[in-house]
């Protein structure tokens, strides 16, 4: 049997290791916050401690409880994830609901140190890895380009080698005839300076007639 000051010691090191995330997570706005990661934290640790205590019991299996935190942490997260058409939102505060529990059952296994490493590097992302989402979200940012020009259908491949000299990756095009004019939508991923560049050359084109981005 475990004594109870250690008990009481773990349960207190999964709230503060919970309390650090939950803190970072309020103070970002997000849905799961402080209460939230430290009962995260706190119950999976506890559940650890209680499946530790049947180690050694002769028809016990001490993996089965913590095998259900997974599956409760699980459905959990889940609750976390919101989708609006395109746009889907929670995925990171579903990903820290689930590490959070981890590391409450690493704390309840008694591995503080391992527990305490995993809070910092939480931490660091979670502080950091936002600029360098806006920097990648910048390199891949996506208009569609609606274009009126004279050119005809074999003289699209002038305006696709315009975004593919600039960088700029077409990820699908449409084209259509009115009037003798044709009418051409391209759909691109890129640079927001580049696809600016791309605009400027177009204008520049005679054979362009309007061009909306």
């Amino acid at each position: 049997m475990t004594p109870l000051w250690q008990h009481s010691l773990s349960l207190m090191i999964a709230t503060v290791l919970g309390a650090a995330i939950g803190m970072e997570r309020e103070l970002s706005d997000k849905a799961a916050g402080l209460r939230t990661n430290i009962l995260i934290c706190v119950g999976a640790c506890l559940f650890m401690m209680v499946s530790r205590e049947f180690t050694g019991q002769p028809d016990a299996d001490p993996t089965r409880i913590a095998a259900q935190i997974v599956s409760g942490i699980g459905f959990l997260g889940a609750g976390a994830i919101m989708r609006d058409g395109e746009h889907v939102t929670g995925l990171t505060t579903a990903a820290t609901i689930w590490v959070v529990a981890a590391i409450g059952m690493t704390v309840g296994f008694g591995n503080y140190r391992t527990a305490a490493a995993t809070t910092v590097l939480v931490l660091v992302i979670q502080s950091l890895f936002p600029r360098l989402d806006a920097y990648v979200d910048e390199l891949r940012q996506r208009h569609t380009f609606r274009i009126t020009s004279d050119f005809d259908e074999n003289d699209m491949e002038e305006i696709k080698t315009v975004f593919r000299e600039a960088g700029v990756r077409v990820l699908r095009r449409k084209l259509m005839k009115k009037g003798g004019k044709y009418y051409s939508e391209w759909y691109v991923a890129g640079p927001r300076l580049e696809q600016k560049n791309v605009v400027r050359k177009l204008l520049n084109n005679s054979n362009v007639r309007e061009l909306t981005y």
